[in-house]
């Protein structure tokens, strides 16, 4: 079924040279025929004549240009049914076109209180109605002349640079340009003046003092002597609290996980332990949190916390129970295709929302929902934990939480999380809340589906850019071969709207949707067994490999990135 974008895409593809104007007709024709998933890209990539990256780019073209078509329908509706001034609304049109990531406009009147979250919400719905009537006028005129116009250029005169894509520029009049360059003036002034003025004289140095002693570690208890020694000696411990060691089963840069036993106790614990002296003030945040926030949640599908404290000598530790399993991350990796069968994908999908809702009701938001802090325990049912809280957040004013700019947005910035399964607004740092985590599990549900992601790219950078403006494919493009059911592709392209209002409520209501019927209809698709089954598709154990959960206890204490 044609849409505009085939119409956006077919004039990039002409633009940047990369098929022929007779190509891109000849399918743009089939495209209008087709009554399928396929767009005009996917035909033209079955037809051989796109390679992968020629399929990136014309789709990274496309959301920019739908992005500032759609913004510049929201400026057309604030003008007109509002008072906010044109030249505020200038000044933060030339705000955003100079920053690294395309922010709705709207997002941002309503963060510094100039519009309500009622008035940006009718304002929207006016740029959908807006934006469909112009759609529809678009396809039908192209149709009428057998799409002969499909080779006026998008932007003349330019090479389709993501700078070139701008609202003032594209889509505004001459009153509009005039204010948005006099902001830019502006701005371009204020920041030379600030370049301009004198520095105060440096004062003369002052005498070196003498060397202070070694600073108590701040987790050491009054009185008591930090731990002395690096991350070997961590290692070489025997004994930790209550707890007598057994094995090491991971460690990481700023600590170690340690498989122990509790005095006079048969069952294992997993003991987490932060070297303080090697952590920032950051990481010993989010592990106080960690414990803090995990302590406050009882869940079957959530880790469960059994002890936590400091040492005699200074170190903060956290106890959780010995998971034998795997993460989900490595059920993935291990598995055909790094496909799970939908019955399974479904069942873990459940579990993970059962969780997360009791998470939910308990005030936090995990923030870093990804396979690596799901784990799957063993014995071929499918049974999962999350875990790994150092990111979480209570509400919207959490007292304790560290300022630390999880997802950063500035180019340069160290950017702290798994930009893979990040949330559009976590990149905006908006107001998060329940229905973050839902996009995160999304990516991650798409994953198990078709092995892959729904956004790709090479650098974190490139993720966020991709998280923010680019449409995801649906699930039929990702995995042809597979039978999904259209209540599916719904769900999952709810699950990954770009706004938190286009999501899913709840963990709760995916559920209801699921248990309504779907997630059978999703187990009777094509090599799918029944979810009352117990699919066991686990791989078998890897030589070496220990069948304790590890890699998601250690958490940050890696001190790694992870994409």
């Amino acid at each position: 079924m044609l849409s505009a974008v085939d119409i956006i895409s077919g004039k990039i593809i002409l633009q940047l040279a990369l098929a022929t104007a007779d190509e891109v007709r000849a399918f743009l024709r089939v495209t209008d025929r087709d009554r399928g998933t396929r767009d005009l890209v996917n035909h033209l990539a079955a037809a051989g004549r796109l390679d992968a990256k020629s399929v990136e780019l014309i789709r990274h073209r496309a959301a920019l240009y739908e992005h500032v078509r759609g913004e510049a329908a929201y400026v057309r509706a604030l003008e007109r049914q509002t008072q906010v001034p044109k030249t505020t609304v200038a000044q933060m049109i030339a705000g955003l076109e100079r920053s690294a990531f395309r922010v709705r406009l709207g997002s941002v009147l309503v963060k510094q209180g100039t519009l309500t979250t009622e008035q940006d919400s009718a304002l929207a719905a006016l740029q959908r109605t807006a934006t469909q009537k112009d759609d529809a006028r678009v396809i039908e005129r192209y149709r009428q002349e057998d799409f002969a116009g499909i080779e006026r250029p998008l932007i003349p005169g330019s090479r389709l640079d993501p700078l070139d894509f701008k609202i003032s520029t594209l889509f505004r009049g001459k009153e509009t340009r005039a204010l948005v360059d006099q902001a830019e003036v502006a701005a371009l002034r204020a920041a030379a003046a600030r370049a301009s003025e004198p520095r105060p004289a440096a004062p003369p140095p002052a005498p070196v003092p003498p060397l202070p002693p070694p600073p108590r570690s701040p987790s050491a208890p009054a009185g008591k002597k930090p731990f002395v020694g690096g991350i070997d000696a961590v290692r070489a411990l025997k004994r930790i609290g209550a707890y007598s060691i057994v094995e090491v089963l991971g460690a990481g840069g700023m600590g170690c996980v340690f498989l122990g036993q509790q005095d006079g106790r048969c069952e294992f614990a997993a003991i987490k332990v932060m070297l303080d002296q090697a952590a920032s003030p950051v990481e010993k945040g989010r592990f106080k949190r960690e414990i803090r926030v995990t302590q406050g949640i009882s869940h079957k599908n959530v880790i469960g916390v059994i002890d936590s404290g400091e040492t005699e000598d200074g170190l903060t530790y956290l106890v959780v129970p010995a998971l034998a399993g795997k993460e989900l991350r490595a059920l993935l990796d291990t598995s055909p295709a790094k496909i799970l069968e939908p019955a399974v994908a479904v069942r873990i999908l459940e579990q993970v929302l059962e969780g997360l809702q009791a998470v939910h009701d308990a005030g936090i938001v995990h923030r870093d929902m990804k396979p690596e802090n799901v784990f799957v325990l063993a014995g071929g049912k499918h049974e999962v934990k999350i875990m790994d809280f150092g990111l979480a957040k209570r509400g919207s004013q959490d007292e304790d939480e560290v300022d630390d700019a999880v997802f950063r947005t500035t180019p340069g910035e160290d950017i702290v999380g798994s930009p893979a399964y990040i949330a559009p607004e976590s990149i905006t740092q908006d107001e998060v809340d329940g229905r973050t985590d839902i996009y995160s599990v999304g990516v991650m549900f798409f994953e198990m589906l078709t092995g892959k992601r729904p956004i790709e790219s090479e650098t974190a950078q490139g993720y966020m850019t991709q998280h923010l403006i680019c449409p995801p494919p649906t699930l039929a493009e990702a995995s042809p071969d597979r039978k999904w059911p259209q209540e599916l592709e719904k769900l999952v392209e709810r699950m990954l709207a770009k706004t938190r209002d286009e999501r899913p409520a709840s963990c709760r209501a995916i559920q209801d949707e699921l248990r309504s019927g779907l997630r059978d209809r999703i187990a009777r698709g094509e090599d799918s067994k029944p979810l009352a089954e117990t699919v066991d598709v686990e791989p078998p154990a890897q030589k070496d490999e220990k069948p304790w959960g590890v890699r998601g206890l250690l958490g940050r204490l890696f001190a790694a990135k992870s994409p």
